[in-house]
């Protein structure tokens, strides 16, 4: 009986770990079938030789891009009614996260003057918020290729009786800019050759909107796209404003925009570039600045157009 028992043990001994034996190689196979059937999920044909950077494998698995933007409209904003991020910036880089197999794309609300250094210190993934091109900037962040073209707006009381740079008082004018901005570069210098009496730091362009239309200043300096935005589709914000109509912009202040990362991140902006490409030939672009009134032939560029020399580093 004991001989019988010991042989039956036996048996259910060598039994279990053949299934052991076999459930262990089917779980591993398992894994890899997953491991396989979850990188074929994803479209390499924007990565070089079809192989992902480590950010993009890196921002695949944590599911998150994370757009640093000042939150000015239209660029790249949070919808006050919807909550959504949005703006043309947004629309574009939202669609560029789908493409590249990253679940979300959300904002960092964070003020322009500071988004050199949250991208730097990794506080966020890219920058999107129609940053100009720059040299001074291009020594600190590597800039993707560029998105769109614009100038200056300036923005002033109806009743100010002034239309153009020709109708400033050295005596008394002020004007308000955005920190951080080429706009500030400008005010800066009309103040430097006596064109007005003070060049003001006024905040972002809602806070300079409420000092304008309060008489603190008497005329804000900002992007051609942001009085587009505001007469277009805000005109109840602006109320009581114009736009300049003899503003003309200096070379300086036309600009190339586009949107930045770290000096480590250089493989996933290029995978960037390449989506953002293909959008362009698909007609995208165009359709995002119409669905927020705004001329496309005033901004857009040719594929031919959008590359640049102004980054400083390579991979």
């Amino acid at each position: 009986m004991k001989k019988r028992l010991k042989k039956w043990m036996g048996i259910a001994v060598i039994f279990v770990l053949v299934l052991t034996f076999n459930g262990c190689e089917k779980a591993g196979e398992m894994k890899t079938d997953t491991e396989t059937a979850s990188s074929a999920a994803y479209d390499n044909s924007y990565c070089e030789d079809g192989e992902p950077s480590a950010k993009l494998n890196e921002l695949r698995e944590s599911g998150t891009l994370i757009v640093g933007s000042s939150g000015d409209a239209p660029f790249a904003y949070i919808d006050q009614d919807s909550d959504e991020f949005v703006g043309v910036d947004a629309e574009i880089i939202r669609e560029v996260g789908k493409r590249l197999g990253i679940e979300k794309v959300e904002m960092k609300l964070v003020p322009f003057s500071e988004l050199i250094l949250n991208v730097n210190s990794d506080n966020i993934d890219i920058i999107c918020d129609c940053m100009y091109l720059r040299e001074d900037r291009a020594e600190q962040i590597y800039f993707g290729d560029i998105w769109y073209t614009q100038g200056g707006g300036l923005i002033v009381a109806e009743s100010g009786g002034i239309n153009g740079m020709d109708d400033f008082d050295a005596g008394t004018t002020v004007v308000g800019y955005t920190p951080g901005t080429i706009w500030q570069t400008a005010v800066d210098k009309w103040l430097a050759e006596g064109m007005i009496k003070e060049a003001r730091a006024t905040g972002d362009q809602s806070e300079s909107i409420v000092a304008l239309q309060n008489g603190k200043i008497d005329a804000f300096l900002t992007d051609s796209t942001v009085g587009e935005n505001l007469f277009a589709n805000f005109s109840d914000t602006v109320q009581g404003l114009k736009m300049a109509e003899n503003y003309e912009d200096s070379p300086e202040t036309i600009g190339r925009i586009a949107p930045g990362v770290n000096f480590n991140n250089i493989a996933f902006i290029k995978e960037v570039n390449n989506v953002v490409k293909a959008l362009r030939e698909e007609g995208f672009i165009d359709k995002v600045f119409t669905s927020y009134k705004l001329d496309p032939a005033l901004h857009m560029i040719s594929n031919e157009e959008r590359t640049h020399e102004m980054n400083t580093r390579n991979e």
